[in-house]
């Protein structure tokens, strides 16, 4: 049986109050009270995994307090758990992206209020993403997180040539502007591979969005599996190229990535091709405005 999230938050109190570490200890209380302010964004655009200070101070407190930082990166999630709410989050939410916030949150709760230490992740991009949830950073849409405000990148117009620097510049003019924006992430704490069904459900939950928050110009992503080129080798991710011709997105080379891609990570099949010289991951920009996807999102409910 799934917990609402007031159950949760409750859980998570009591576990702070439970805490050996905060009893009668005001050096702890005021560390974890710093901890929790720089986990929000200092502006709207502040990107969800720039908080230098928040790794700094993870790495240094716990010595200070004579505590291991997965004990103090605990009491940290407990407590933006605990102080978690949907009304201060930067965007108008729809039904859909609110019980993605239960499932997210629980999955959290679960893995920080009961799973052993040695079973949670380290201070890696999986932990920055779940800050990133608890914070308002990101906001979990079917099979992708979205960070609410972001920009397209304006150096698009000279990576590739004048037809790809005519085609942004006409994108950003069908757009009117290159922000606020709503950028893609993938969270490999929130699923194991992607598919079609949870990719198209995405755009979904992303239309129901912009049509809530009138003030977002579209969406933006940037990825190796954004590469039109990639059904030749991975036939089986060829439908998220399809559905953003379907969308009518526009695409942006980006630049080439390294053996050390993300491309070349979970599949012996692209590391084979890369080795034989037959496959290069190249990194892509998708840019999906706002009328191409309400446009599209209306012809589904046909």
């Amino acid at each position: 049986m799934t917990a609402t999230l007031s159950t949760i938050q409750h859980s998570a109190k009591a576990q702070l109050a439970q805490s050996p570490l905060l009893q009668n200890n005001l050096p702890a209380g005021i560390a974890l009270q710093q901890l929790l302010a720089q986990c929000y964004p200092a502006t709207p655009y502040q990107p969800y995994n720039q908080r230098p200070d928040l790794i700094t101070n993870l790495q240094k407190l716990p010595t200070q307090l004579g505590c291991s930082t997965n004990d103090l990166a605990r009491l940290l999630i407990l407590k933006l758990i605990a102080e978690f709410s949907i009304a201060r989050l930067p965007l108008v939410l729809s039904g859909d992206i609110s019980q993605n916030y239960q499932r997210s949150i629980q999955r959290i709760f679960q893995l920080w209020g009961f799973e052993s230490a040695a079973a949670r992740q380290q201070i890696n991009d999986k932990f920055i993403k779940d800050i990133g949830l608890l914070a308002g950073s990101l906001l979990p849409c079917a099979e992708r997180v979205v960070e609410p405000y972001s920009a397209i990148q304006r150096s698009l117009v000279y990576s590739n040539g004048a037809a790809q620097g005519w085609r942004f510049i006409r994108a950003l003019v069908a757009a009117s502007g290159n922000k606020p924006l709503c950028r893609l992430h993938v969270h490999l704490a929130e699923i194991d591979s992607l598919t079609a069904t949870g990719w198209r459900l995405t755009c979904q939950q992303l239309a129901e969005l912009l049509l809530l928050n009138p003030q977002l110009k579209g969406v933006v992503g940037a990825s190796w599996f954004y590469d039109p080129a990639l059904s030749k080798v991975s036939p089986k991710l060829a439908f998220i190229s399809e559905l953003l011709s379907e969308i009518q997105a526009s695409w942006f080379f980006s630049h080439t990535e390294t053996a050390q891609s993300g491309a070349l990570i979970r599949s012996s099949k692209r590391q084979q091709a890369f080795a034989n010289g037959q496959y290069q991951p190249r990194n892509y920009v998708i840019f999906i405005t706002r009328k191409q996807l309400l446009s599209w999102h209306k012809r589904q409910m046909l």
